[in-house]
């Protein structure tokens, strides 16, 4: 299993980009211990006060899963990629790989607008390409391999579907 997730890895970490590395940054930070506080006082002032601090309850619960897992994993990340990336994201991580937390929180923010958030259905789904956007660019930085992603994105939706139907009806308000 982990040579096949290797090998359907190997050809994204092979990619440059150029100019759309900096575009790509965003999903790869977005979802981060750096870009998730921004991220989820972004979802607060637009979603409300209630929806926010689900979504922090739930980004504490994704962590409280995720880390333990990548402790108990150990699985290493990639090593250094052919090309040279404009934003060197891969330095920002020193964890073990797997399950990745940034796409388990993409997901689990997706999951929650999706169910519980302001907009709705259809256009609560203009938010999901925020997930495969995420998983693409952890992958295409070098932080993860693709089952890393996949992982942490099942992960991600479970936490999400959960809080959605624990507090959806609370969020309405």
């Amino acid at each position: 299993m982990r040579e096949f997730d290797h090998a359907i890895s190997r050809p994204i970490h092979g990619l440059k980009l150029g100019v759309l590395d900096y575009l790509l940054a965003v999903p790869g930070l977005m979802f981060g211990s750096w870009g998730m506080p921004a991220t989820l006082g972004l979802l607060a002032l637009f979603a409300g006060w209630r929806f926010g601090l689900v979504c922090g309850i739930a980004a504490v619960t994704t962590v409280a899963i995720t880390g333990p897992l990548k402790h108990y994993f150990n699985r290493p990340r990639p090593g250094d990629l052919p090309h040279r990336r404009a934003l060197a994201l891969r330095n920002l991580v020193n964890n073990p790989a797997f399950p990745s937390g940034d796409s388990a929180q993409a997901a689990m923010v997706t999951t929650l607008w999706i169910a519980a958030g302001p907009v709705t259905w259809p256009w609560s789904l203009a938010f999901a390409p925020a997930v495969p956007l995420c998983m693409f660019s952890r992958v295409y930085y070098g932080a993860h391999w693709v089952g890393d992603t996949v992982a942490g994105a099942a992960i991600g939706v479970g936490v999400g579907a959960c809080y959605a139907v624990w507090f959806g009806g609370w969020i309405a308000g």
